[in-house]
């Protein structure tokens, strides 16, 4: 809930709006995981509330700690179904890579989350509850919407948890420190530089021809790159920034010369910056994580065209960083 829907529901209780206010601030400080952990709150109505109403939504089940500093956690909601979240420390900056769905129904052949589709979208406070989860052990500087899920499929949901936590009471959060990524649904696409012009907007590219995107992002026979691009180009336009093209290297898959070529091609005419990302192995997946040298001969090639390129360095690679894998395994042994 947001601040002034918290203010509402306590008078929906019977309760003065601050003791709303009370509990949406409490919630934000360390160490709350129930009502009566708020020591504001009277102690009599700390214990109705606990009893009545849920205030966390969820569990850490599992978790997987990386050399690298890299934490993977799978959290296990309310209902049972299981959502990953990871955290992602560097020197100066704590990103959490928030999951929007349960499942993903994109499908894209190289990401464990879709193998089984999608169940169900998450609340916004199941979203918000990944990052605080990780916000707990360390303040979150950025969110990233890259983990399970097609966050503009979940639209609703997705734009209210960055509102919710872009509440100065609560965790005040700068919206320009949030990332959509999406795999291309131009109506949403469209949509969010109207609705929150400050939130980044990352277009999941992994191909800039229509016959290879196809091939291993299937959305892409419902909407064809012209078809995103457009949309892509309106947003950026709106919002005054420059777009950013996520591109997944896949070896033997999407790294010819050709496509070296058309990713230029493409990231030329939209004033793009594009992220190169080496594949992080899944193993229930055909694809294989290409090696260093072809990964830089791909960036150098797309460079020299005059694009900015970032290649992403490998975070988590000794444990199942890669989206969904954490959650199938923890599925398969029961």
């Amino acid at each position: 809930m947001s601040l002034a829907e918290t203010r509402s529901w306590a008078e929906s209780l019977g309760l003065p709006g601050y003791r709303g206010q009370q509990v949406f601030e409490g919630l934000y400080a360390p160490g709350t995981n129930r009502f009566a952990d708020i020591s504001v709150l009277p102690r009599e109505l700390a214990e109705r509330l606990d009893a009545e109403h849920r205030l966390i939504p969820g569990e850490e089940s599992r978790r997987q700690e990386s050399a690298d500093g890299t934490v993977k956690s799978l959290l296990r909601m309310h209902d049972g179904k299981l959502v990953e979240c990871v955290s992602i420390p560097t020197e100066d900056r704590h990103t959490i890579c928030v999951s929007s769905q349960v499942g993903c129904a994109v499908g894209c052949t190289f990401c464990a989350s879709g193998l089984n589709g999608v169940e169900r979208d998450l609340t916004a406070g199941e979203i918000v509850y990944q990052i605080l989860f990780h916000h707990r052990r360390r303040p979150v500087t950025n969110v990233v919407f890259m983990g399970s899920g097609e966050p503009l499929f979940n639209y609703d949901n997705v734009v209210k948890a960055i509102r919710v936590l872009a509440e100065p009471r609560g965790l005040g959060m700068g919206k320009r420190r949030f990332t959509v990524s999406t795999s291309g649904v131009p109506k949403r696409i469209r949509q969010l530089g109207v609705d929150e012009p400050q939130v980044t907007l990352a277009f999941s590219l992994h191909a800039a021809d229509d016959e290879t995107r196809s091939r291993i992002v299937p959305i892409n026979r419902r909407w064809p790159l012209a078809e995103v691009m457009d949309a892509m180009d309106e947003y950026s336009a709106a919002v005054n920034r420059r777009m950013t093209l996520e591109y997944v290297l896949l070896a033997e898959s999407n790294m010819t010369d050709a496509h070296a070529d058309s990713l230029a091609a493409v990231a030329q005419k939209y004033r793009a910056h594009v992220n190169l990302i080496p594949f992080n192995p899944v193993f229930e997946t055909t694809h294989q994580r290409p090696e260093t040298e072809a990964v830089n001969a791909f960036a150098a090639r797309v460079a020299a065209q005059g694009v900015n390129i970032t290649v992403r360095g490998q975070r988590g690679a000794d444990i199942d960083a890669a989206c969904g894998q954490l959650r199938r395994r923890e599925m398969s042994q029961g």
